[in-house]
Parts: structure tokens; C-alpha cells; sequence
């Protein structure tokens, strides 16, 4: 595993996004509340790049005409075709024991943060 500095710890807000490039692969690192999250950015159906995408929680519904987003800011979703990967683990929100995109260790060192890939 190679270490790979993506920036300052504070530079980075809630919600936050940002993509690099270790060898040929685009990783895209989010924040999530005080926890760093990295995936492969680009999504399996069709390769599509998440940072082109939106950030946000998985809608659900429990009644007609009600909403409710769970876990906000904690799902990628592909800017083609809408499917949705949980940052936390990269599994699909639709089909979690087949579909998942690859997941990179974040660790903050001192005060930078660190993907591991």
C-alpha cells in the first residue's frame, strides 16, 4: 500500500469531496462528519465518475408522499444512472451483497489526511 497525502485535515468541510490520482486511478476521499471516507471513483455499472455526481442520503419512504433521507451525506450517487454506493463500506444501496466499488484505508496523520492505496 502506498501512502498518499490528500490535504490538511481542516481543509477538508463536511460534505466535502476531493479526487486524486494514485498510478492511473482516480480515488475520490469524502468527509463525512469527523470521518474520512476513500473509493474508487468510478462507478461499475458503467464507469461513470462519482465526483461528477451528488453526495447525499438514501431516500426512503414509509408512508405515500413521505420522504426521509438516512444517513445524509453518506451515499454517492452516479451522475449517468443514479445508482447509489455507501461511503462507509462502498456497497450499493439496491444490491449490497453484489455490487460494491473499492474501498481505500484514510488515516489522519498529525494533521494530514492520509489514503492508503
Amino acid at each position: 500500500m502506498e501512502r498518499n497525502v490528500v490535504c490538511k485535515e481542516d481543509e477538508m468541510k463536511i460534505g466535502d469531496r476531493k479526487v486524486i490520482k494514485v498510478r492511473k486511478m482516480s480515488i475520490i476521499v469524502v468527509r463525512k462528519e469527523d470521518n474520512f471516507y476513500a473509493l474508487r471513483n468510478a462507478c461499475p455499472h458503467q464507469g461513470a465518475e462519482f465526483d461528477k455526481g451528488v453526495l447525499r442520503g438514501a431516500a426512503r419512504a414509509s408512508e405515500v408522499g413521505e420522504i426521509c433521507y438516512e444517513k445524509p451525506g453518506g451515499f454517492l450517487y452516479c451522475p449517468w444512472h443514479h445508482w447509489s454506493f455507501d461511503v462507509e463500506n462502498g456497497c450499493s444501496a439496491h444490491d449490497p451483497a453484489n455490487t460494491k466499488i473499492k474501498t481505500f484505508d484514510v488515516k489522519i496523520e498529525g494533521e494530514d489526511v492520509v489514503v492508503y492505496a
